[in-house]
């Protein structure tokens, strides 16, 4: 399975837009393991099949000039986690900064910058979104 993530037209935007994602995440989102909760620093992504065009995915993503994907194994190899998220079911959260419980201080920003640099160096070279339609939330 590969997973996929809308973008922003550039790498820097695209970091900076998962550092804020993921600081969102981790103030509303907690998630079991290793029994216990810790907080999810998540970087949302859609999964897909190797085998499955990935058109109807990046459809959904019209909003996103720009995308990325990467293969669920290279991800998990990285040391990242992937939680299925959402009522979709291929909607999954990329864990950037693990075991953190509700107890603890909030991760410093540089922490989640590198963990995002890290993730999306793991990731093909950022493509068009074929089905961009030129809308923004700026």
């Amino acid at each position: 399975m590969l997973v996929i993530r809308a973008t922003p037209a550039n790498r820097s935007a695209a970091i900076e837009e998962m550092v804020e994602r993921a600081q969102l995440s981790a103030t509303v989102y907690v998630v079991e393991q290793a029994n216990q909760r810790q907080l999810l620093y998540g970087v949302s992504v859609f999964g897909y099949r190797q085998d499955v065009d990935s058109g109807g995915i990046l459809l959904r993503l019209r909003a996103a000039p720009m995308f990325v994907e990467a293969p669920v194994g290279v991800i998990r190899t990285a040391g990242f986690e992937i939680f299925p998220t959402g009522e979709s079911p291929d909607h999954f959260d990329v864990q950037l900064i693990a075991g953190v419980t509700e107890t603890e201080p909030d991760r410093p920003e540089s922490e989640i910058r590198d963990a995002a640099v890290r993730l999306l160096d793991l990731a093909a070279e950022m493509r068009p979104n074929p089905f961009y339609s030129g809308y923004t939330d700026d």
